[in-house]
């Protein structure tokens, strides 16, 4: 870690010496994607056919925001929010953390994709922003671009990091900072488990946020959607997970669908990706059918001691019994369970660059 550490001084003060001028790393490992080394079950199979069949053609229709409103109702709240407008609450229980609660990372032609096992997630992991507050815990507020996961990525030693990035935050193409994301919505994972199916088990608790936050470094490879003019980070390089996790890290094709929905069947990721219009360009104005106020929302007066439970006791059940781990050295201990999730603190609210 210290030579990690006098590796990274010296970057620092070189990047420092350069002019305010930056420019963008693109990630020039997504290739085509692999024919596949994952064998699929002769369901898989028989709903991949079908599905197929249903995939969105290139010139679908465009939609407005309409459809979050409509379809996110039934698993939510929407709320309307000074400084935002319409906001959605989901119903997703107390430790709710998005890209960090019930999914997982895939490799896909964009990059570093969140895979959601909530069937609404389609919608607020790939389009809009995440936002945190103390009385209301995670709330969400929609946007137009899609995306394979609207989050920043950041790497030290041993250790990947990933959090949302917050309301009036954007990926410029001079890419260097986290743009002042609060510490405590940052998830650390083991990088040798980053692309496992069942991350959340290598989560490290967030009592070490503060420790690996300063001593780790933002990665700032991005993609550039150039029909959108629109930036996003892609993450780790693909071929680094796979010299660290010692696995074939696959890179799996993204099939838009004609309806809200999606599916992930190790070979694709069929998901609902529209474009969606600007609520200006829209008549008549989208909203939702039934919104409440801010002060009709309950307050989570208990939230900070409730919260402090893990954040996949709720969510994950049913999964298989964590893994153990080998240790590591100091100051990180060995890790068999998931992270043990301290409430984040409020704000984060960035502005464009």
């Amino acid at each position: 870690m210290k030579t990690q550490l006098r590796k990274y001084a010296v970057i620092g003060a070189l990047v420092c010496a350069l002019p305010f001028a930056a420019f963008a790393q693109y990630d020039q490992s997504m290739q085509p994607a692999d024919p596949g080394d994952t064998v699929m079950s002769q369901g898989d199979q028989q709903a991949d056919s079908a599905e197929a069949q249903q995939v969105a053609p290139p010139d679908q229709a465009p939609v407005s925001t309409q459809v979050f409103y409509d379809q996110l109702s039934p698993y939510g709240q929407w709320v309307t929010m000074a400084n935002y407008g319409y906001v959605w609450i989901p119903n997703a229980g107390v430790g709710f953390v998005p890209y960090s609660t019930s999914g997982h990372w895939v490799y896909t032609e964009y990059g570093w994709t969140w895979v959601s096992d909530y069937s609404w997630g389609w919608a607020p992991f790939h389009y809009g922003r995440w936002q945190y507050d103390g009385e209301y815990g995670w709330f969400w507020i929609p946007d137009t671009y899609w995306g394979p996961a609207w989050v920043c990525w950041r790497h030290c030693d041993g250790y990947y990091g990933w959090a949302p990035l917050g309301w009036g935050m954007n990926i410029t193409e001079g890419y260097y900072g986290d743009y002042g994301i609060p510490v405590s919505w940052w998830v650390f994972c083991d990088e040798r488990h980053v692309y496992d199916r069942h991350v959340w088990n290598y989560y490290l608790p967030r009592t070490h946020n503060q420790y690996l936050y300063s001593h780790s470094t933002v990665i700032g490879l991005t993609h550039y959607d150039a029909n959108h003019h629109i930036a996003y980070a892609s993450g780790p390089r693909r071929e680094d997970v796979a010299a660290v996790a010692h696995v074939n890290v696959r890179q799996v094709a993204v099939r838009p669908t004609v309806a809200p929905a999606q599916r992930y069947d190790n070979q694709h990721l069929h998901i609902y990706k529209p474009e969606v219009k600007p609520n200006e360009q829209v008549s008549p104005r989208p909203a939702p059918q039934r919104a409440v106020q801010q002060n009709q929302v309950p307050t989570r007066s208990n939230y900070q001691r409730q919260y402090s439970a893990p954040a996949q006791q709720q969510q994950q059940r049913s999964q298989p019994q964590q893994r153990s781990e080998p240790q590591r050295s100091a100051p990180m201990q060995q890790r068999s369970a998931p992270a043990q999730h301290s409430a984040p603190s409020g704000g984060g609210r960035g502005g464009h660059r």
